[in-house]
This record gives structure tokens, sequence and C-alpha cells, in this order.
């Protein structure tokens, strides 16, 4: 089957253009780089990362991701330390190839515009924003994901050229160890291959790649077959509720009048096309491959999660993160397509007013992405601790004290296995349920405690709980220190009751 393949390599002005646009992106999110604390999961990486590669591996088999981007943190850590700004660039310098391959895809879709369009809504997206800027796999995996559309673009408008086959099952097979929502990139390709049984030669030869590319991938198969129950089990989650698709949609592309402004085109152009088709009579099925393509690869994972939502935790923005970048080409596909017929004017025009009204809804660290203040609440209480020496730090809940250690003493962070030994040395103490703060008490008498709290002291929270048993056990609350979102810091004396036992 013939196809309009449009030439890009040594297009300068190309060129240019999309170095333009990574230079934009990357001068753009730099200065918000070290903005805010290490957080949430990222202390995570950081810490897996300082294992050997041999125990790197291992914690696939107990650990909810794969271990590609730890494997490559820890040989880029090796190198350039653990300061959040080393350990954020490299996903910065990921969003910059994003960019470059969101370009260059849309550009072999449908032209330079196309190609434009999708980058800057790419460098104005609220969620690549703040996930450009964290220390997980996330941007990354979006690079991925970017390299395998365009890798799938050019395997089909050239395919004679084995280098872009290649091309493309070594960033599948990547992208799969990176994620497991890679799997729904690659069914996706599958579904869209279905329909190109008349491109005899890119019909085979992508056949060859997911045959291989299924092999390379198959232990992980087996440990996500292992990982499916307790990953669930290990979760306590509220089933979806009904504005959950909205509202994740509304996380993906930067709010309502967005998605009003979007829908708006989408149906008044599909609307006009059709009558032209009808007018017509002829039908083009030349971009069928493409337009399956990319709306499976948004629509899969959305599908799929909303079947299984009540008994799978998946309803989480970052997990459809990539899906962006599909819904961007399959919106400027759409819209190239359906007004072409009217004047190459419309598309630059719609283009143009959806970009205005995109950026004015580009908040880039609102308080939401500036999450938990753990600096500043762990150096309070090192101080703490330092003006009373003899004293204890409880972390409470457990899963704090990666953050807390980071901030506390990040030569924690090379102690690997060792590490809640390290711990028990500073006199710090995790707490993982009422029995290990009860053994804990007992052991340490009459010293003073501090509690670190990384979660709000209301009445329903674990927090409150243990908050309740210091007072019932005698220790008298001092001081408290509230931080932005979340982070407490309490300071109990042991009271006259505990010193006399």
């Amino acid at each position: 089957m013939a196809t309009k393949i449009i030439t890009i390599g040594r297009n300068k002005s190309n060129l240019v253009l999309c170095f333009l646009l990574i230079a934009y992106n990357f001068f753009s999110k730099y200065p918000f780089l070290t903005l805010r604390d290490l957080s949430w999961d990222e202390p995570f990486s950081a810490f897996y990362a300082q294992f050997s590669v041999s125990q790197i591996i291992a914690e696939l088999v107990k650990g909810n991701n794969p271990p590609f981007y730890e494997l490559f943190l820890h040989c880029y850590t090796a190198v350039f330390g653990i300061s959040e700004y080393a350990l954020r660039m490299p996903s910065l310098l990921f969003s910059c190839a994003t960019v470059g391959f969101l370009y260059y895809a849309g550009t072999r879709l449908k032209g330079k515009w196309v190609g434009l369009f999708v980058a800057l809504l790419f460098a104005f997206n609220n969620l690549q924003f703040f996930y450009s800027l964290a220390a997980r796999m996330y941007a990354l995996f979006s690079m991925l994901v970017a390299a395998s559309i365009y890798f799938s673009i050019l395997c089909y408008q050239e395919p004679t050229k084995k280098k872009y086959f290649y091309s493309l099952l070594l960033v599948n097979s990547i992208m799969c160890y990176t994620h497991y929502f890679a799997g729904f990139v690659i069914l996706a390709q599958v579904m869209a291959w279905l329909v190109t049984y008349n491109n005899k030669p890119f019909f085979k030869n992508i056949f060859f790649v997911f045959c291989i590319n299924a092999m390379v991938v198959s232990p992980l198969l087996i440990v996500f077959q292992q990982r499916a129950q307790g990953f669930v089990s290990s979760f306590a989650f509220k089933p979806p509720y009904p504005e959950i698709w909205k509202n994740i949609i509304m996380n993906l592309i930067n709010g309502m009048e967005v998605y009003n402004s979007a829908y708006t085109f989408l149906a008044v152009g599909l609307t006009l096309y059709v009558l032209f088709v009808l007018f017509r009579r002829k039908l083009d099925f030349k971009n069928a491959y493409y337009f399956v393509l990319l709306f499976a690869l948004f629509a899969l994972p959305l599908a799929f999660t909303w079947y299984y939502g009540n008994t799978y935790p998946l309803f989480v923005d970052r997990y459809y993160l990539y899906a962006t970048l599909p819904l961007f080409l399959f919106f400027a596909l759409s819209i190239s397509t359906f007004f072409k017929p009217f004047g190459a004017l419309w598309v630059p025009l719609f283009f143009f007013h959806l970009i205005n009204i995109y950026y004015h809804q580009f908040t880039r660290l609102n308080n939401d992405y500036m999450l938990r203040h753990w600096q500043d609440a762990s150096i309070k209480a090192k101080e703490l601790q330092h003006a009373s020496p003899s004293s204890i730090i409880l972390i409470d809940p457990l899963w704090a004290d990666l953050g807390f250690s980071y901030y506390y003493d990040r030569t924690l962070f090379y102690k690997g296995n060792e590490y809640n030994k390290s711990l028990g040395s500073r006199n710090v103490f995790r707490i993982w349920s009422s029995d290990s703060l009860s053994l804990i008490l007992n052991q340490t008498k009459t010293r003073d405690i501090i509690l670190y709290c990384d979660e709000s002291t209301a009445v329903d929270s674990t927090n409150n709980g243990n908050y309740r048993m210091l007072q019932r056990r005698g220790y008298i609350k001092d001081t408290a220190y509230f931080f932005p979102l979340c982070t407490t810091v309490i300071k109990f004396h042991a009271g006259d009751s505990i010193i006399s036992k």
C-alpha cells in the first residue's frame, strides 16, 4: 500500500524548530528542578538504586514496578550522586527527548503544524510538567512511549528499512522493563497491525518484532502474575466513583475549558467531514493504522482499569501520564483530517486557539504538586533530638522513613541491607503497628520522644491512634510543629508515671 512520506531527516527548518521546542521545554522547567522537597516515591527510587545490580533485580519479584529505571539510576548516581538536582535531571532530559519524538512523530503524520502543536501541548501540560521534575520512572516511560509511536510510524511508512523495526524492538523491550502499563502500548500496536494486511512488508516485519518482543519480556509476565494478588492485598482503596473518568481526563488535558474546546472542534470537524465524504462518495482509509493505534493507546488503559476498578487500585493519574501523548497526536491528526478539505487555514487557526486556552490553564507547580515538606520537618526533628540527645524519633507511618532519612542523614541511603540497623543506632525507629510502638516504648523507657508524622492527626488516622497511645502510656506533649501538607513533628516528655516505674 502506497503511503505518503514526509521527509524530515535533513530538513534544517525542522531541526531548528525541534531544537527551539526542546530548549523551551528545558529552560521553562529547569528553574523548578529543586524547588520542592524530594517526596512521595522519589526517595524510594534513590534508595533502591544504591543496591547492587543483583539486589535491584531481586526486588523485581516483590516490587510493583519493573527494575530498568532503578538499574539506570544505579549507574547514574554512582557518578552524579543523590542530590535533588542530580536525581531529577534525567527526568528533565527525558522530557526534552519526548518533545523531540513528539515533534517528529507529528511531522511524519501530517506536517510541521501537527508536530509543533503536539510538542507544545506536551510542554504546557500540568501533569507532564510535574513528572518531568520527579525522580521516578514516569518521564522515562513517557519518552519511551513517544519513541515507540515514532518508530511505529516510521516502520509503517518505510517498511523495507529494517533499522526502524530494530529500533522499535529495542524501545518496546526497554519500555516493558520500565513500567507494566507498557503492555497496553504493545496491545494497541497489535490491534493497529491487524488493519495493515495490505501493507505486506510492514505486516510481516512487525509480526516478527512482536514475537521477539514477547520472548524478551516473558520473564516479566511471570513476575507480574505472581505480584498481582499481592499488589491488590497491599492497598486499601475505594472503588472508582462516577466522576473519576471526568477527573482523570481533566488532569490529563489541563481542565474543563480545554476539554470543551477540543470536543467542539472534533464534533464540528467530524460532522463537516462526514458531509464532505457523503457528497464526494469517497472515504479515504489510508490513515486507518494511525487512528487505530493512537486511539487504542489512550483508550485501552482507561477501559481496562475502569472494568477492573473495583478490584485494582489503578485510578492514579501518573499511571495514565503516557496517555497524554497519543491523545495529543490523535486529536491533532483528527483535526487535520477533518478540516483539510475546507482549506489549509482552518487547521493552524484551530491549533492556535486551543494552544492559547491550554496555556492559560497551565499552572506549573501549584500547591497540590508541592507535596510534603519533608525537609523542614526532618530538620526540625533532628534539631529537637540534638537538643535532647537521649530522645528517640518515631517515624509514622512506616513508609515515611525514606523521605525522613534523606534529609535527616543522607548517608543512610548507602547502607543497603544495614539500613534499619543504622536507623536504630541513631535512635530512630519506624512504627508499623500499635504493637511495634508498644515494643519500642517498653525498650526505651524514660526517654523523650519525637513523633514524626507524615499524615494529618485526624481522628481516624493511624498517627492519631499512636498519638493517643503515647498519652495513655504517660507521655506528656510538649510542643508540636505543623508543616504544610500533612507533616507534623510532636515532642513528648516522659511523665513521672513512666520514670517511677
